[in-house]
């Protein structure tokens, strides 16, 4: 799949691109060129577990003040970001691997996950040694959020995934509520799209009620990679929706712009490209006559 774009050949059966510190500028290069064909992203994150946990059967607000609690204290292991575009076709996915986690592995709730990840195959070593530092994540990958060149973004029950990636934005503390999270996440991201929401509107997708490894075998969509990596579950995500946009029936309106979980949209605008006819330009400023 990823040959389908012309500047990242696959090389030795290569379908992701795996980005530390040294090759981080790069790759955010990369991506700036690929997002012109392949302007959706289709995103996943790992990240060692929860230091609260959330109980069955709370209120939306209740479910967002133990996210609200768990992000602002944690800091991921993986992002993995996949291009797509609205036909269907699949680029290139790129996995990044972060190091400002350590700080919190000895922190009480981590341990069994942290457990769960090495034993799928983390190195936390190399991680820690050669790992992204977040900040400089931010400062490399913000200049991408604000340039308007990704159309919506792609997940799979995906509000911690959103609110991990809205930390690299120089957000401090998360929104103190979750109508002020969907506004942030509007105004920085532009417009989501949650899979597990989307199923909801499918008969045949349990009414949503299902992980992305279900709804891939449902969908007879074969996973690359490993699962539980950012890559390969970001590269998942996005065969997925490929998938599933040919088998919706349904008005986009009813399901894009929701995260599974949240009551409220998010969902932003592009602003209107303007075509200026070049003879109407005197010393740089648009001529009225």
């Amino acid at each position: 799949m990823a040959k389908m774009i012309r500047e990242v050949a696959i090389v030795e059966g290569q379908w992701k691109r795996d980005v530390w510190s040294h090759n981080l500028s790069e790759e955010i290069e990369l991506i700036k060129q690929c997002l012109s064909e392949f302007p959706i992203v289709a995103i996943d994150t790992e990240f060692p577990g929860f230091l609260r946990w959330t109980p069955k059967g709370v209120s939306d607000e209740e479910f967002y003040e133990c996210l609200q609690f768990n992000v602002n204290r944690l800091s991921i292991l993986q992002l993995g970001l996949t291009l797509t575009n609205d036909n269907g076709k699949i680029g290139m996915t790129w996995e990044f691997n972060f190091q400002d986690f350590d700080k919190i592995s000895n922190m009480e709730g981590v341990y069994s996950l942290d457990s769960f990840l090495k034993n799928k195959g983390f190195n936390f070593n190399i991680l820690r040694s050669y790992g992204i530092a977040p900040q400089e994540f931010g400062k490399q990958f913000n200049p991408i959020l604000r340039s308007g060149k990704i159309q919506r973004w792609i997940t799979f029950h995906g509000l911690y995934d959103i609110a991990y990636l809205m930390k690299f934005t120089y957000i401090r503390c998360m929104p103190t509520s979750m109508s002020m999270f969907a506004i942030s996440a509007a105004h920085i991201l532009g417009t989501v799209t949650d899979l597990k929401h989307m199923a909801r509107y499918s008969n045949n997708l349990l009414n949503g009620n299902l992980g992305l490894k279900r709804l891939a075998k449902l969908l007879q969509v074969n996973r690359t990679g490993t699962a539980h990596f950012a890559g390969s579950d970001s590269l998942l995500t996005a065969a997925v929706y490929a998938k599933m946009k040919i088998i919706m029936k349904v008005e986009p309106k009813k399901h894009e712009g929701f995260l599974y979980g949240l009551p409220y949209p998010i969902q932003g605008y592009r602003r209107p490209i303007v075509i200026v006819d070049p003879s109407k330009l005197t010393d740089g400023r648009i001529s009225t006559d």
